[in-house]
């Protein structure tokens, strides 16, 4: 009887260890399932500049990217494998293969990093369908376009739209103050209206499936200006920008969903590097804009705008010329 009543405790030891066991299993399942919710989708994006051709501070194509990998590579809400190519450099076909969204931020006409890769641009996409697509200020401006036969097909087809820039399409070739007035899309998740004042074109060629993001309205109250010149410049650049009659003509930053199924994105501001990153809600809406193009879901905050250091505003910024 002894013997059994041995046996019988041990049993039942077996049974409850076995019951412990199960559950810790259980729990190290949950964590598990858990790490692997809570761990982000990676996205592999391409980062493309061009050469440096303005003046100091303005179309700064390799800061302006570089600047954007640092906060892409930052980001708490998502993974994003980035690569960097400044100076006009181009990926390489495998890498343009993997590539899940590219940025291209570049001088346009004769200087667009597209100007002699158009076809085999477009056949990427053809591949690619899913492709995530950005192009910023300059880069929306394609080569060709003062040809007097150019329709802008290829930029039409990519990005819904290009700045041609003849009698009907007027770009304020100064700068202005504008407000920025925000419509209902996921790119501006978290993005309050925001003032800026920079180089914008308008009256883009846009195809009829556009949606606009930003629309430029004219500032309400006269800026503080630091001459005359300045001030004359605003006074003409606002009443060009309150005769458009239409929300249209006033889009500089927009969404076109292709054919085949990929996002893409152009905005028309970024001239001036310092207001353009310096502005919190531009950086929030450039990590959003990235993440949608991505293919991600932007959260209802958005992503995080993240403060830059002056170093990290200022990488791979050009020198100020020598007085």
């Amino acid at each position: 009887m002894e013997v059994a009543g041995e046996r019988g405790t041990a049993m039942v030891g077996d049974t409850i260890m076995k019951r412990i066991y199960a559950f810790l299993l259980s729990l190290l399942f949950c964590f598990a399932a858990l790490h692997l919710q809570a761990d982000p989708e990676t996205k592999n994006v391409l980062l493309l500049s061009g050469k440096k051709t303005h003046g100091y501070g303005h179309h700064e194509c390799n800061s302006d990217i570089s600047v954007l990998e640092n906060l892409l590579q930052r980001q708490s809400k998502a993974r994003f494998d980035t690569q960097l190519f400044l100076d006009g450099a181009w990926p390489e076909p495998s890498q343009l293969e993997e590539a899940d969204a590219i940025v291209i931020i570049c001088d346009g006409d004769a200087n667009h990093l597209l100007k002699d890769r158009m076809d085999e641009f477009d056949a990427l996409q053809e591949r690619n369908s899913d492709l995530g697509l950005l192009f910023v200020h300059y880069a929306t401006v394609p080569f060709g376009r003062k040809e007097p036969d150019f329709k802008g097909t290829y930029f039409n087809k990519w990005i819904g739209g290009f700045y041609a820039g003849d009698s009907k399409s007027k770009t304020l070739t100064k700068y202005s103050h504008i407000e920025g007035k925000l419509a209902a899309h996921p790119v501006n998740r978290g993005v309050e209206p925001y003032r800026i004042f920079d180089e914008i074109y308008y009256r883009m060629e846009f195809v009829k499936d556009i949606v606009p993001v930003v629309v430029a309205e004219p500032l309400d109250e006269v800026p503080t200006f630091h001459n005359l010149i300045e001030q004359k410049r605003f006074e003409k650049d606002h009443s060009l920008v309150a005769s458009f009659e239409s929300e249209r003509e006033r889009t500089i930053f927009w969404s076109y969903e292709r054919a085949g199924g990929g996002r893409s994105l152009g905005t028309t501001l970024g001239h001036i590097h310092r207001n353009f990153w310096t502005n919190e809600d531009i950086r929030k809406q450039m990590v959003n804009s990235v993440a949608w193009i991505s293919g991600l879901d932007v959260p209802e905050e958005g992503f995080d705008a993240l403060e830059l250091t002056e170093e990290q505003l200022n990488l791979n910024h050009s020198a100020p010329k020598a007085k």
